[in-house]
């Protein structure tokens, strides 16, 4: 692509576009693509040089200098939208990422680019030498994909005009989910648009609680429950995080009202090495392991806890 005289263009700050949670739209005029398992960031392309921004304008270019250099040989002016993803064993890794997203020391980052190095995932281009932002994103997908970005740290995801095969096809290969787009829609910077429609695959798991942390007077309803699978050991658990989403009012009080019944002194949860990962002076109270539960998850971390578990309920018991 040719320079397109970026030294006369001063690229506008976008702030990126966001999707609202699903149900699967149905129906023409939808296409779908990869809901990739990173972070957030606008990378502006010009004058030869790079920056990565994030959402609230957290900047992360001076964090990944592996991605940056790739975007800096790509000719500008460019405003791309994506993610920055790292990939371990040909799979997204959000624990590899986190180890990356907080490093500011110059040491450090370059020890994570070589350790753990990222890549840009460009999904969509909001502005070259002038504004895309009211072209459809089928037309701006096209001039992202003409700009020929997949290089070594850069990549442009495949796009679905079917949103069931791009639902099979993420599902088979253990993907987040995925991210369905209407065709015909603009770009609207900061917006949380029903154009965009975000969907988890979201797995469940029977787990057993073995604590809880009360809240209101007198902990009179559940905050969240402290979860666990069993060892083999009787009354023994291998912790598997906590779960605070997915409960309904009267479910926090009835099952304050259940667990206090089941009180007891000592931890049944092993294998925890760095604490339950709670904030420190938090109560918690442990429990008798008899309570069986399900909850949904997106996958297990490789400590094996839950990452972004969600209640479903109570469950009659082992099966």
């Amino acid at each position: 692509m040719a320079s397109r005289g970026s030294a006369q263009i001063r690229l506008p700050h976008i702030e990126p576009m966001l999707a609202t949670t699903g149900p699967l739209p149905s129906g023409p005029g939808w296409c779908a693509e990869v809901k990739w398992d990173g972070v957030r960031a606008i990378a502006y392309l010009e004058d030869g040089r790079a920056r990565l921004i994030g959402r609230a304008d957290t900047d992360y270019t001076a964090r990944f200098p592996e991605v940056v250099a790739a975007l800096a040989g790509v000719p500008g002016p460019l405003v791309l939208d994506g993610e920055l993803v790292v990939m371990q064993g040909g799979m997204p890794s959000f624990a590899a990422l986190q180890g990356r997203i907080h490093r500011t020391r110059p040491a450090s980052v370059q020890a994570g680019a070589r350790s753990a190095p990222a890549l840009f995932v460009a999904f969509d281009v909001p502005h070259t030498d002038r504004p895309l932002l009211t072209e459809p994103y089928r037309r701006r997908r096209a001039v992202l994909e003409g700009l020929e970005l997949d290089r070594p740290g850069l990549r442009v995801p495949p796009t679905w005009e079917s949103v069931i095969d791009a639902v099979a096809w993420t599902r088979e290969h253990r993907l987040e989910g995925v991210i369905c787009k209407r065709a015909d829609s603009p770009y609207r910077p900061g917006a949380r648009s029903r154009d965009w429609v975000k969907i988890k695959h979201l797995r469940t798991a029977d787990v057993v609680i073995g604590g809880w942390l009360p809240g209101g007077p007198g902990g009179t309803t559940v905050r969240a429950v402290l979860v666990g699978a069993p060892t083999g050991e009787p009354g023994r658990l291998l912790y598997a995080g906590s779960v605070g989403t997915g409960f309904t009012g009267p479910e926090r009080r009835a099952l304050a009202a259940a667990l206090r019944r089941l009180d007891q002194s000592t931890s049944p949860f092993t294998g925890v090495r760095a604490g339950l990962g709670l904030p420190r002076g938090v109560e918690v109270r442990f429990v008798r392991p008899e309570l069986h539960a399900e909850v949904e998850f997106l996958e297990l971390t490789p400590a094996a806890r839950l990452r972004q578990p969600v209640w479903r309920g109570l469950r009659a018991g082992p099966s």
